[in-house]
């Protein structure tokens, strides 16, 4: 469990948080200067600021950074360019356990007689994870670490995040990105000009201040078919997915795949005769309708949020309780990791 209640005088407002986390993982969101930086760097002890933080029920936030017990990687990543990528990770700790585990879980052993300026982003972003794990840290702080990495390396680097997420390393996570707040977090925090705006649901949270319409499935059971060109899966909620064959042969499941809301196309009757592999009888059971943009949630053995024009809706009547058929397009969806 984490405590913040933190007060610190910023150029253009006061930040303010009082919230109580108790996620595995939380989302850290907003837009661009409400104040989610200066929030992680008062938790990590580098922006001195006034309240009380707690991890626990133990207070840091009378600790030197030092002695905090928090991993903290910066959107710049902050390598040390005189050491190389082993001497990096050692930096943060001494237990050749740990390490081995952390090369293994990240695939670091190729890199590790590389100089830090020789490395890719995603390669960069892997070493800094592995050195704030190496301090076996009681709270892993990562400040937007994907924000500088293209999309598909970013849906690789996802993968790797996940399974820091899963050695059980609390973590607070900001980003910008819906889908990797949902990929990792089932907690999110909002900031607003300093203030918690909102604190729920990652789900229900981003919906309503991202403006984003995504959906995230975790599929396992695959079920190969390389001669047709798909690979037939079923979500953890019990939903049947298709899934492109080249896209997944060589995937290691669970794995999570997404799909935007504004690619899945819906139908008032069964469509016939159509190149979807993967048509879903659901029930709408949500209507969010704003400038010319109807937000529908659907459930079928688990909820499934699309975006249509006002005209759309129109046409098809649609309302809560309206039955409907969804298409979405294999190739439409992406691997997340």
């Amino acid at each position: 469990m984490i405590e913040i209640d933190v007060h610190l005088p910023l150029a253009h407002f006061t930040l303010q948080a009082h919230c109580t986390l108790t996620a595995k993982v939380t989302a850290l969101a907003g837009p661009s200067g409400s104040g989610k930086t200066s929030l992680v760097e008062s938790i990590a002890g580098l922006r001195p600021a006034t309240g009380r933080i707690a991890i626990d029920g133990v207070t840091i936030s009378d600790l030197p950074p030092e002695r905090r017990a928090v991993g903290y990687v910066p959107q710049d990543v902050a390598l040390f360019p005189h050491l190389d990528v082993r001497g990096n990770v050692r930096f943060g700790g001494h237990d050749e356990g740990r390490f081995e585990t952390l090369v293994t879980m990240l695939e670091l052993e190729p890199l590790l007689r590389r100089a830090t300026v020789s490395l890719s982003g995603g390669e960069r972003q892997r070493v800094a994870l592995a050195r704030a794990l190496m301090t076996q840290p009681r709270l892993l702080l990562l400040d937007e670490p994907l924000a500088s990495i293209d999309q598909p390396l970013r849906e690789r680097i996802l993968l790797f995040l996940r399974r820091v997420r899963d050695t059980g390393v609390p973590m607070l996570y900001v980003t910008h990105q819906s889908f990797e707040a949902l990929a990792l977090a089932t907690d999110c925090l909002v900031l607003r000009n300093g203030a918690i705006a909102a604190h729920g649901p990652v789900a229900e949270v981003l919906g309503e201040f991202s403006g984003e319409v995504e959906n995230l499935f975790e599929v396992d059971d695959p079920r190969h078919d390389p001669e047709r060109g798909i690979t037939r899966v079923t979500t953890s909620g019990g939903l049947e997915l298709v899934l492109p064959y080249d896209a997944v042969a060589g995937a290691t499941f669970p794995l999570v795949v997404r799909i935007s809301g504004e690619e899945i196309v819906v139908f008032g009757a069964r469509p016939e005769s159509i190149s979807s592999r993967n048509v879903i009888a659901a029930e709408v059971i949500d209507v969010r309708e704003r400038e010319g943009v109807v937000d529908l949630t659907a459930s079928a053995t688990q909820p499934i949020r699309i975006r249509i024009t006002r005209a759309a809706a129109d046409d098809l009547g649609i309302r809560a309780g309206s039955r409907v058929w969804l298409a979405l397009r294999s190739r439409s969806f992406r691997v997340v990791g």
